[in-house]
């Protein structure tokens, strides 16, 4: 719907040092409001592997009883059981929507760049906390898998494969999370960035099967301005971004109201159907700061009303 950005993206673009410092002041927020970014109820409950104490909890139902410290529980009268590292370390998994529509560019960022911008952070904060964070970036043209992991060079992979992606052929976010449904068996976080501009229904069936096994779902919605806004009032030529060739040419006068009506409704029903079934849905324009849908999704948090 407007020019392409053709600008390739750096490191530094994707994730600049103004965000990063800025992020740093996030992180310290989100260890006061939580266990960590993002770290909700939906804990991993397998065997940990580590023998470094963490921290005491207070036992519930399908916690492992041999991890009860009796002599803490005899002390307050309640069972607590001890939690190690491998326990309470988050499992994230990003899964990022690299579709030509993303190309779309409004007020000089496109919102591929934003979407870039949002994944670069959210592993930024993942990895600096010591939690471990995977990516599957796909459309219909290709498939990148980086399995999860913890350490500083996964977010050099991550930072790599995001500033040489580009955004191109047709959506195909529902490969992405079969990937996920088929190979990710520890519960954890699924954050999904994408414009969401595509025929919804296999997506949230997927993101239905991940809830189901335990998995906290949150997405990212990245909103181009001029695909909201519609500021057209004369007859003009529309190139389908995910379909070489196809063009329309179109009196956009007589044709704003219907689009707006449309897309509102689109929007609409994108929220309804979140907040049915407690998908946290955080979406931003292509021109706004990256800081602003993070400290939502922690204020969310801080408040008790994501993940609890």
């Amino acid at each position: 719907m407007a020019d392409q950005d053709t600008t390739e993206l750096t490191f530094d673009s994707v994730l600049p040092v103004e965000t990063r410092d800025a992020l740093r002041h996030l992180e310290i927020f989100a260890r006061k409001t939580a266990e960590g970014l993002l770290h909700g109820a939906h804990v991993s409950r397998r065997k940990g592997v580590s023998t470094e104490f963490d921290h005491h909890k207070q036992y519930m139902p399908g916690d492992p009883i041999k991890h009860v410290d009796w002599k803490v529980s005899a002390r307050h009268d309640q069972y607590y059981i001890k939690r190690y590292i491998e326990d309470t370390a988050l499992a994230v998994q990003l899964v990022v929507d690299s579709s030509a529509s993303l190309k779309q560019t409004s007020g000089g960022v496109s919102v591929w760049r934003q979407t870039a911008h949002i994944a670069a952070s959210l592993a930024y904060l993942v990895v600096l906390q010591r939690d471990s964070i995977g990516m599957v970036m796909t459309n219909t043209d290709s498939t990148l898998w980086l399995p999860s992991s913890s350490t500083q060079a996964q977010m050099v992979r991550i930072l790599q494969a995001l500033a040489s992606a580009r955004a191109r052929a047709a959506d195909a976010l529902d490969t992405s999370l079969r990937a996920v449904l088929e190979r990710v068996s520890r519960r954890g976080i699924v954050a999904i960035v994408s414009d969401l501009m595509f025929d919804p229904e296999s997506v949230r069936r997927d993101i239905r099967k991940l809830q189901a096994r335990g998995h906290e779902v949150m997405v990212f919605q990245i909103r181009d301005p001029d695909a909201e806004s519609f500021p057209f009032n004369r007859w003009m030529q529309f190139d389908s971004l995910e379909r070489a060739g196809v063009r329309h040419r179109v009196d956009t006068v007589p044709l704003k109201r219907f689009y707006l009506e449309e897309y509102r409704a689109f929007m609409e029903e994108w929220r309804s159907w979140a907040r049915k079934y407690d998908v946290h849905l955080i979406s931003l324009r292509s021109v706004d700061p990256v800081e602003k849908a993070l400290g939502e999704y922690l204020a969310l948090r801080a408040e008790g009303r994501a993940g609890a």
